[in-house]
């Protein structure tokens, strides 16, 4: 019997009755931290494993409250705006800042959760998932906290929750391979087939992704469903699909869901004072999605697009 450590995790969201991240109904679990920097990132609050300040300056009143609350010294007023040091904020517990904000112009994008109270968490939801429905992690990167995240399988696995993982794979192999006995499904993703290309996009090449897909393709006892994030123009053309195709037929595997580009975080980008980069990619169209699909469909690989999956 396992019991929980007192090791604690970093989340930014918790979402009940999702139906499009493994079987049944689920609570997908998101976790701070990632070791890629997609220019489509739609959660840039999980990038940062730590929590991190949202400013909304069209709420802002400038009444200089969280400034004076923050211990830190992390925020300056310039010019009728706030900025932030975040290279303060990393290893801040009590978020004094947010805390005195009386507009909610400021709020902390993440938080600190122990395994206790996840679980009790995700008890409370099991009675809404039905008969096939259970947990997935998601992010950010979940394997970026092993230890958090090995445990909380455990604990999930003695319950008989069914447990699922969404990773981009760009993480040790150790932190992957020490909870694989714990997880029934993993969802990998894979950006771009060729190294270089990888990097421009994504801010890391893609070595170490293929390799642990390789090795998940002969250890993983569940189910491997890969993923690929249609970006027209970058990754979405007949040469770089073939040489997918022919990954995912050397190892073994027929699944791979598309997940077309879409811009629906973009407003989150002002909130973390950066700037949203992929404006000039736009959505792909179903005629190219269809004629992505019948491609790996000839290469004996089930393709699904979007939601219109078997699960």
């Amino acid at each position: 019997m396992v019991s929980a450590k007192l090791t604690d995790g970093y989340l930014f969201d918790i979402q009940g009755f999702s139906v499009h991240d493994g079987p049944g109904c689920r609570t997908l679990i998101f976790l701070k931290g990632c070791s890629l920097h997609c220019i489509w990132c739609s959660n840039p609050e999980g990038l940062h494993s730590f929590p991190e300040p949202l400013y909304n300056s069209s709420k802002c009143i400038f009444d200089h409250l969280c400034i004076t609350a923050c211990e830190k010294q992390a925020i300056t007023a310039v010019d009728h705006d706030l900025h932030f040091n975040k290279d303060l904020c990393f290893d801040c517990i009590t978020y004094e800042c947010s805390k005195a904000c009386c507009t909610s112009a400021l709020k902390t994008g993440g938080y600190r959760i122990t395994i206790n109270e996840l679980i009790k968490l995700i008890q409370r939801d099991r009675q809404y998932w039905g008969s096939t429905g259970g947990i997935t992690l998601s992010g950010g990167e979940p394997f970026l906290q092993p230890d958090f995240v090995k445990t909380l399988l455990q604990l999930c696995n003695q319950s008989y929750i069914h447990t699922a993982v969404e990773t981009c794979g760009n993480v040790s192999w150790n932190n992957i391979e020490s909870s694989l006995e714990y997880l029934d499904w993993i969802f990998y993703d894979i950006k771009h087939m060729i190294d270089s290309r990888h990097f421009v996009m994504t801010g890391a090449g893609n070595k170490l992704i293929l390799k642990n897909a390789r090795k998940l393709a002969l250890k993983f006892k569940g189910r491997l469903v890969f993923r690929m994030p249609v970006i027209p123009g970058y990754n979405d053309d007949k040469e770089h699909i073939h040489k997918l195709c022919v990954f995912l037929n050397s190892i073994g595997k027929d699944e791979i869901n598309l997940l077309p580009l879409h811009h629906l975080g973009r407003e989150k980008y002002n909130l973390l004072g950066k700037t949203y980069y992929t404006s000039d990619y736009t959505s792909p169209v179903k005629e190219s999605l269809n004629q992505i699909q019948s491609q790996f469909s000839d290469n004996k690989i089930n393709c699904y697009i979007g939601t219109d999956t078997p699960f």
